[in-house]
């Protein structure tokens, strides 16, 4: 059933770029069996279904392929996994993760959890050079973000970096951990999810002292607590002028 957010809304694939192919939880594990078992058990538990919704290709997108000594971009696919419910936050964040892991090329999975909410996760990686297959990648930063927090039609194929396919996924990147509104043209991809990261610290750590202010007994110690809440949310505002445009994008 489509859902609200779902790869081929978000990207606006065009026709030639759509799939419709199941993946078994075993291909899914298939990379994790022998070196991870545990990794590939969590795969198998977590994972309710699994689908493949989309392929870029320079052919089906009119990008370039991107080639050079040791990486090359001809393709990324666009998968959509269901989880299966009960599964945790943190299990969520690891098997995304582990799909990045688990293929030699860029990736944009989209997470479906049973509230009905989706995630969009995406990582900046490269080949693994200790794989002797190059069939893995090592990951070099990695973002999940609400795909329902994303400023409508900015991950849009047309409104991204078109110069080659490694361009258009990093500055997929870059715009979907700015919530679909960066700052300015000069924030990279990995400047993005450093913010994106270092502000959801922040405000988890601005919620934690805000509950102990109330909580205190102690006078010294609200002041203290609730100047260290002042404190944050000014980091909170800097991170969030860097990382975010002020006006949110429109259609």
């Amino acid at each position: 059933m489509a859902r609200a957010h779902d790869g081929v809304w978000l990207l606006s694939l065009p026709e030639a770029a759509r799939q419709q192919h199941r993946i078994t939880k075993k291909m899914l594990a298939a990379q994790f069996e022998d070196q991870a078992p545990a990794d590939a058990r969590l795969i198998t538990k977590a994972v309710a279904s699994a689908r493949l919704v989309g392929i870029l290709r320079p052919e089906t997108i009119q990008v370039p392929k991107y080639q050079e000594a040791d990486r090359v971009v001809v393709d990324i696919p666009v998968l959509e996994v269901v989880v299966a419910e009960k599964t945790t936050a943190a299990d969520r964040h690891r098997v995304a993760e582990l799909i990045h892991r688990s293929m030699a090329k860029p990736v944009v999975v989209l997470v479906h959890v049973s509230d009905g909410t989706t995630a969009l996760s995406l990582a900046l990686s490269h080949v693994s050079r200790t794989d002797p297959t190059r069939s893995t990648s090592v990951i070099d930063a990695h973002v999940v973000v609400p795909a329902g927090q994303i400023a409508g039609g900015a991950l849009h194929l047309d409104r991204l970096d078109r110069t080659d396919m490694w361009a258009l996924y990093r500055d997929l990147v870059r715009t979907a951990a700015a919530d679909g509104r960066p700052a300015n043209t000069a924030l990279q991809a990995t400047d993005a999810i450093g913010l994106r990261r270092q502000l959801t610290d922040l405000e988890a750590e601005l919620t934690t002292v805000v509950r102990d202010a109330k909580q205190a007994k102690n006078q010294q110690r609200r002041i203290e607590l609730n100047e260290h809440a002042r404190a944050l949310r000014a980091q909170i505002a800097q991170a969030r002028g860097a990382l975010f445009s002020a006006e949110p994008a429109t259609e």
